[in-house]
């Protein structure tokens, strides 16, 4: 072991966090580094807004994070240290060249350093480029074009060292079967990150006495992370039955009968796939409407993308209703509704319905909080053991998660009368009906959006290369849709169990405000 032990920093791009950099965290810990992750301003657990021109304010502050450490903690170098980055982390990283005390050495994962077609930053030195070669964003003829300029040498290759690590000249280009996103859990990008710092910082003599780079574990707390993640979901179909099995009957939420029309199996596959479409559209108009709102400065709430989102929930309330009446006619629509509770009875009668199905979903939303309290207290855990990418809502981020998850709340009401008052009508299946027409609803609901959201999201990683946050868009469409076929899980799961939808799409607006705010950095 080294002692003292040189620190690396490390930087994740935009909507990342400190715990998305765990792979590197991990490995570079393992190799007799003190690993300094910090979440940049607006992401993670930082309550400052994210302003994606500020990188001189954000290394300042990374900056300051990095120096506590070294000043306080005996075992650790006050000086040698070096910086990973991901993404857009590197125009953080690279404002430490010119700092009192500079990096050793960088790994830039998944940025050139590109400002724009043929300028780049000025490179620092002992600097690894490493990029996936389905980078969406990054072209393999991108990132040669980069190692060619910053070594001054126009027959510069990918995997070869040039200039001098002692001398503080050196560059290399890695590349790795991989895409934008998971560069940052690429086996071989972690490996010769692992190699380039330690030789930088350590040493180049050290590599031969340290772990092997190749040697690695992370991948044992990706697995923790999915199947934690998925695990907990999966526990709320238990928690919601036992709830509403122990209530008392009196606290139920009233059983609604499905006596909603049955079209034939092409009319309702066409009609759902019209309203996928319309929802891919919207998602996409609203949420790039959104991103230039942000831009101009008209925000609310303060989260990437928020604006979007909210036009995108009111807007598909709207046009589903009017998609449903025009297709399916006015009488079937009000039947649609009204296996959803939306019908006429009095306000009284609505609120009751609305309180009761809070309180089986109130119970859901508690118990998944508590996890999330639980696995973010480091004395008893480590930091986000299970659950890396969604964190507990603090501060701004409670308010903005009771924001949207309000307005969700009218959109998934007309999701829910398109799945059950549609997708989920009495049909006559046989054996095993319920489970026939689940798999027939997912398929009807899905099969169009998901092959569009495809689109959306090839179409919108090529935009990234104008501006980076269009590569959310579709990344966010992606993450939405995955979070989609959970909510329609809980959605059908409860209309067949309870006959009621209202606990579902409670918990379910919950749930989709959580993961967007959560995922996305305060603006």
């Amino acid at each position: 072991m080294l002692d003292p032990m040189q620190i690396i920093l490390t930087l994740h791009g935009l909507a990342g966090s400190k715990e998305g950099m765990y792979a590197f965290n991990i490995e570079l810990a393992r190799r007799n580094f003190t690993v300094v992750s910090v979440d940049l301003a607006g992401h993670g657990d930082s309550p400052l807004p994210y302003d994606i021109a500020d990188t001189a304010t954000m290394a300042q502050d990374a900056y300051a994070a990095l120096r506590y450490v070294q000043q306080n903690w005996a075992t650790v170098d006050n000086e040698s240290y070096g910086v990973l980055s991901h993404s857009l982390g590197f125009r953080v990283a690279i404002e430490l060249k010119d700092y009192p005390i500079a990096p050793m050495g960088y790994a830039a994962v998944g940025d050139i350093g590109q400002m724009e077609l043929g300028l780049y930053l000025d490179f620092p030195g002992n600097l690894l480029i490493a990029v996936g070669e389905y980078d969406e964003m990054i072209t393999v003829d991108d990132a040669l074009n980069a190692i060619r300029i910053a070594t001054g040498n126009e027959s510069a290759v990918s995997d070869v060292t040039y200039g001098s690590l002692v001398n503080h000249t050196a560059y290399r280009l890695a590349l790795a079967p991989t895409d934008h996103v998971f560069e940052a859990v690429d086996g071989t990008i972690v490996e010769e990150s692992c190699k380039w710092l330690i030789q930088a910082v350590q040493g180049e003599g050290q590599l031969a006495y340290t772990l092997d780079p190749a040697s690695q574990v992370y991948f044992n707390k990706t697995i923790a992370t999915f199947t934690g993640a998925f695990s907990l979901l999966l526990s709320l179909f238990p928690l919601m039955l036992l709830v509403y099995t122990f209530i008392p009957e009196k606290q139920k939420p009233r059983k609604i009968e499905n006596e909603t029309e049955v079209f034939g199996f092409k009319k309702t596959f066409a009609i759902s796939s019209v309203l996928g479409a319309i929802m891919i559209t919207i998602y996409t108009v609203t949420s790039a409407g959104g991103f230039h709102l942000e831009n101009i400065g008209l925000a609310w709430p303060k989260s990437m993308f928020a604006v979007g989102f909210i036009l995108f929930y009111v807007l598909s309330a709207i046009l589903f209703s009017i998609t449903m009446f025009v297709l399916m006619g006015k009488e079937a629509t009000k039947k649609a509704f009204a296996s959803v509770g939306i019908q006429r009875l009095s306000l009284k009668q609505h609120v009751i319905d609305i309180l009761r199905g809070l309180l089986i979903a109130g119970i859901g939303i508690i118990w998944l909080m508590s996890w999330l309290a639980l696995c973010g207290l480091p004395e008893q855990m480590q930091p986000w053991t299970l659950i890396a990418l969604i964190k507990w809502p603090v501060g701004v981020r409670g308010i903005n998660t009771v924001i949207v998850t309000l307005f969700a709340i009218p959109y998934l009401v007309a999701d829910a009368a398109w799945l059950r008052g549609l997708l989920l009508s009495k049909r006559e299946w046989g054996a095993n009906g319920d489970i026939k027409a689940t798999i027939f609803a997912f398929i009807a609901k899905f099969a169009v959006s998901g092959i569009l959201a495809v689109v959306v999201v090839f179409g919108t990683t090529a935009l990234g290369l104008i501006a980076g946050k269009m590569v959310l868009l579709g990344l966010l469409l992606l993450l939405f849709l995955v979070v989609q076929l959970l909510t329609t899980i809980i959605t059908a799961w409860t209309s067949l169990k309870f006959q009621n939808v209202w606990p579902a799409i409670i918990l379910s607006a919950f749930i989709l405000a959580l993961v967007a705010v959560s995922s996305l950095p305060l603006i």
